[in-house]
């Protein structure tokens, strides 16, 4: 591949991540969250061959409210994330953080095994490790004779 090419092709992916970033900044769902559920952080799903990483940012949460359950092929992330209180504010100028209870539901691209799955919540990322379910390629079935 040409130099030209070669430049071409990190420009549209780096345009490629720009625009992600936008669109995922201006989800309808993040924009106006349903009442019961809370806000929704932002996330991000990545695969190996063995494993699926999810990260969470949830910068200023309270560990000890925060609740990962996966069912299946579905990944649920739970908690609250408030500020310390401030007595002296007389005005606000600007409100761009999200507090209160939050809940997120991610749907996995492939089934795991939840008996084996690990999270760590540090600097305000929640990372979730999930190894992937392991498919036998080929089974040899046990025939029983019967009696008939």
């Amino acid at each position: 591949m040409d130099s030209f090419s070669k430049k071409l092709l990190t420009e549209l992916e780096q345009m490629q991540q720009q625009t992600g970033r936008i669109l995922r900044s201006m989800s309808l769902p993040r924009m106006m969250p349903m009442e019961s559920a809370g806000w929704q952080p932002p996330a991000d799903i990545y695969e190996s061959e063995t494993d699926i990483y999810v990260y969470v940012e949830l910068a200023g949460a309270v560990s000890d409210s925060l609740r990962v359950v996966v069912d299946g092929r579905r990944l649920r992330v739970s908690g609250q994330r408030q500020l310390p209180p401030q007595t002296s504010i007389a005005c606000i100028h600007q409100l761009e953080l999200e507090l209160g209870p939050f809940q997120r539901t991610l749907n996995l691209p492939e089934p795991v095994e939840v008996d084996r799955v690990e999270s760590t919540y540090a600097n305000g990322i929640l990372m979730v490790v999930l190894p992937k379910r392991v498919r036998k390629e080929r089974v040899q079935i046990r025939i029983t004779p019967g009696g008939m």
